[in-house]
């Protein structure tokens, strides 16, 4: 699903194509909205830790361990991205240097006069110094990079180039799956975009993290829900190796214990009746009842299958599939056949869904490639 909640201003991102992630509230305490009736347990997830111990896990090569569980993430971006364009009065009239000198929203700028952007606050300042002279901006677009000459304007009181730019992002999702094999995490399903470039966000660096649910806006024809929740603690899961069309994936400090199943290759994913294993409460991962209906095949990858909730008590709790869900595992025939990524906004009974094989692929080359660099973050 994908909208991140989104901080006005210099941070923000979306995370769950609305078509969601999940509202984070500001800190503990604030009043719950209507919480879920008890669910039935999950058995695929067991809360306690261990350390990562990869021979522990008496695994096949293709088995992991079904999550479910919400986590925070906070995502900074390789440069800050140009979120959108703005004009500026000044006293010869209004005018765009940003856009005048070429830049477009979706663009990153990676340095000023030959020196690295570190973040939004580093760039404001030197803007602020500019004194009206020219900015060399290192540019990069898709996969193109160039140099773009910005000429400051004063006015409202400093000078400034009519762009808005922003260096992070923060929200919650679900956890999908634990690879033992590879000892990487898979989340979400799908990216997290920019909110206003709709561009998945180039990764520098990000951790997932600890999170506490407080409460559900229950989804609404035309009008998605979300899961409502705040970061718990200040110390990290683990770290992000990767931000792609396909989810985000990690390495986590402590792995989880649970019963590994199955990846479903695609060609045995197939219509009927799944199980849903999202966590929506402070109680944790539960399976909720659903179906396939359609299986769209791999041209996108995000939205390969569509799924129903037919759980009443998810439904009850929820209206079905909404913010904050994406990545919630989807088991078929005791195995793992996919992974929620996106609910129709007109109807949030359903939604698409990713095939679990998919990110198991994604799964792998990064846990190989981190083995054989570590540190290194994946920039697709």
């Amino acid at each position: 699903m994908r909208t991140f909640t989104l901080s006005v201003g210099i941070t923000a991102l979306c995370m769950l194509a609305t078509l969601g992630l999940l509202g984070l509230e500001g800190a503990p305490g604030t009043p719950a909205a209507a919480q879920a009736p008890a669910a039935e347990e999950a058995s695929a997830f067991n809360a306690s830790k261990a350390p990562i111990e990869k021979e522990e896990y008496p695994t096949s090569e293709n088995q992991v361990i079904p999550l479910g569980e919400a986590f925070g993430i906070k995502l900074f971006t390789d440069g800050v991205i140009v979120a959108s364009l703005s004009d500026i009065y000044t006293a010869d009239g209004v005018c765009c240097p940003a856009g005048e000198a070429g830049l477009r929203p979706g663009d990153y700028l990676l340095a000023a006069d030959g020196m690295e952007i570190q973040s939004n606050a580093a760039l404001a300042q030197y803007i602020g110094r500019s004194q009206g002279e020219g900015i060399t901006f290192k540019v990069r677009r898709d996969k193109e990079v160039f140099e773009a000459v910005v000429k400051p304007m004063y006015g409202e009181g400093s000078f400034k180039t009519g762009m808005w730019v922003r260096d992070s992002a923060a929200g919650v999702g679900t956890l999908t799956f634990y690879d033992p094999v590879a000892g990487t995490f898979a989340g979400l399903g799908h990216g997290i975009c920019d909110a206003d470039a709709g561009n998945v966000m180039t990764l520098k660096s990000g951790e997932p993290a600890g999170i506490t649910l407080c409460g559900i806006v229950r989804g609404m024809p035309d009008e998605p829900g979300q899961l409502r929740g705040y970061f718990s603690s200040d110390e990290p899961l683990g770290r992000l190796l990767a931000n792609n069309e396909t989810g985000v994936y990690g390495t986590l400090n402590e792995a989880p214990e649970g019963r590994p199943v199955e990846v479903l290759s695609r060609e045995d994913v197939h219509t009927g009746p799944v199980k849903l294993l999202a966590s929506i409460n402070e109680n944790g991962p539960a399976l909720y009842d659903g179906e396939i209906q359609k299986i769209n095949g791999t041209d996108q990858p995000t939205k390969n299958l569509i799924v129903k909730v037919t759980d009443p008590r998810l439904l009850d709790a929820t209206g079905g599939i909404v913010q904050g869900m994406s990545g919630a595992p989807i088991l078929q025939d005791g195995k793992l056949a996919g992974a929620v990524t996106h609910v129709f906004t007109e109807d949030p009974t359903g939604g698409y869904g990713i095939f679990a094989e998919t990110m198991l692929e994604r799964c792998r080359e990064l846990g190989q490639k981190d083995e054989a660099n570590p540190g290194e973050q994946d920039v697709a």
